[in-house]
Formats: structure tokens, C-alpha cells, sequence
């Protein structure tokens, strides 16, 4: 694993790229604009991208807990509104087997699918860090949308088996996760931003601090907005990135794209 990092995917960004106060989003964009540098200077060969579902792939009659993409090529994004050019990305199928294979033998039965389409929760983050497409990907998504939910603990441990994969294979990967932070599309709380559980939440990956990030239950993520529940994808590239020190890049509460919006590395 090369690099790793995780930042916030709200469809806002590119949808509504202007809407926040000029100041804060020169700092937001700064802040991806040095991720980008950073992954592009360590030479990966391919991204894994962890993000969560919308309803692009899976519905309530099949929503796996956790599924990897091992198809050759992704559409994205499904939304025309995003203002993301759609296209379609490369992918590392053979990468991808091998993270399967791994993962398998950790007693971990990942969905796989051959076949997915990328939307806002992987697309946004994907525009800003490789915007020309030319890194193949790996998505991983995670449901972060309806119960039952992956427990936390589970997500880390992923994280711990794919990142030992990461370190024993033979290409250089970036690491990408995507989502949350507080936030509540479309629910009675929409545009209340938890920024006092963001803190916290970003000061405990910052401290390494496992046990914590594991703590959360699915009733105190719901209390900050149902996407909250979006940080499942940090906690499971905590895991991979276990033993490295996260750095805090920006944190603002971007009340015109309604969500707590974080960029973070691992460096």
C-alpha cells in the first residue's frame, strides 16, 4: 500500500462546487488538491476505493454487507446531475482476485461482483484525486445505507486483512476512503452537522485508537444522520493503515452541502 487516505464524497462538491463561502472552499479544495499530489507521487498502479452503496447496485431485496468489484471496467457516475463527465474507469480484476482469495482465507466471504456502477460515493472522490481515469480501480462498498449493518469491529478487521494483503502484493495500491462525515440526507435532521462527534471521531483516528473507532453503536451513528453511518468506510482503511500516523487536512461543517466534510492522510 503506497498511499492511503479518506475524505468525504458528498455529491454536493461537484454538484454544487460553488455554493459554499469562497474562503472555505479554497481550503476544502486545497486540501484534496494535496492528496492528489501525494497519490500521484507514489506511483500507484491501481486505487482501492471503500465507499458505501446508494442504491446503484443493491436494493432492501439484496443488500450485502460488503462486496468487491472484480469486473475489468466501471461505469460512473449513474447520476447526470453530479457534473462528473460520465465514462468508464479501468479496473484491476486480477488485483482483485487476489484481494478476494485473501480475503476468503481470512474467513471473511465478500460478495464479488462482476458487474457495478459507480456513483457519487466513489465518482466525486475519483474526479478530484485521478481525473483524466488513467489508474485502474478496485471498489470496495460497504452497506452503510440499511439494517442489518457490518459492525464496526467487523469493518476494521477487513481493513486489517486487506491491508496484510496489500503489503504482501505485488502492486503498488492506493487507498481510498470515502464518505460521511455527520450528516443526514433527506431525513427530519437534514443539514444538522455534528461537529463536536466529528472532532471526536477524527481525534481517534488520529490517535490510532482502535478499540474506540470499534465502539460506536449503530443507535449513537443514527443520532448524527443515518449517513454517519458512512464512516464505516474510515474505520475499515484505519484497519489497512494500522501502525500509520493520520493527518487531519481539513474539517469544516459545509452547511451548504448539508454534511461534516473531512480529508485525511496516512502517512
Amino acid at each position: 500500500m503506497t498511499f492511503a487516505c479518506s475524505v468525504s464524497h458528498t455529491p454536493g462538491i461537484t454538484a454544487w462546487a460553488d455554493a459554499p463561502p469562497a474562503e472555505l472552499r479554497e481550503r476544502f479544495f486545497s486540501a484534496y488538491g494535496e492528496l492528489r499530489g501525494q497519490l500521484e507521487a507514489s506511483e500507484p498502479e491501481a486505487i482501492l476505493i471503500v465507499s458505501s452503496e446508494h442504491f446503484a447496485n443493491f436494493f432492501l431485496d439484496c443488500m450485502p454487507a460488503f462486496t468487491l468489484g472484480v469486473a475489468d471496467s466501471y461505469f460512473g457516475p449513474v447520476e447526470p446531475w453530479l457534473k462528473v463527465e460520465p465514462g468508464v474507469s479501468p479496473g484491476e480484476a486480477e488485483l482483485a482476485g487476489r484481494l478476494l482469495s485473501a480475503c476468503y482465507a481470512a474467513g471473511f466471504e465478500l460478495n464479488y461482483a462482476n458487474e457495478l456502477k459507480l456513483d457519487h460515493g466513489t465518482m466525486v472522490p475519483l474526479s478530484l484525486l485521478d481525473p483524466d481515469r488513467t489508474i485502474p480501480v478496485v471498489p470496495l462498498i460497504i452497506n452503510c445505507m440499511t439494517y442489518p449493518l457490518p459492525h464496526l469491529s467487523r469493518c476494521y478487521q477487513l481493513g486489517r486483512v486487506i491491508g496484510e494483503a496489500l503489503e504482501a502484493d505485488p502492486r503498488r495500491v492506493a487507498v481510498v476512503a470515502a464518505g460521511g462525515l455527520s450528516h443526514a440526507p433527506g431525513e427530519r435532521l437534514h443539514g444538522q452537522i455534528d461537529t463536536e462527534f466529528d472532532a471526536l471521531f477524527l481525534q481517534r483516528l488520529q490517535d490510532g485508537d482502535a478499540q474506540a473507532l470499534q465502539s460506536y453503536s449503530d443507535e449513537e451513528l443514527e443520532k448524527r444522520g443515518l449517513g454517519t453511518h458512512e464512516i464505516r468506510t474510515w474505520v475499515t482503511v484505519a484497519g489497512m493503515g494500522a501502525g500509520r500516523n493520520a493527518r487531519v487536512l481539513f474539517y469544516e461543517p459545509v452547511v451548504a452541502w448539508a454534511t461534516g466534510c473531512g480529508v485525511m492522510c496516512y502517512e
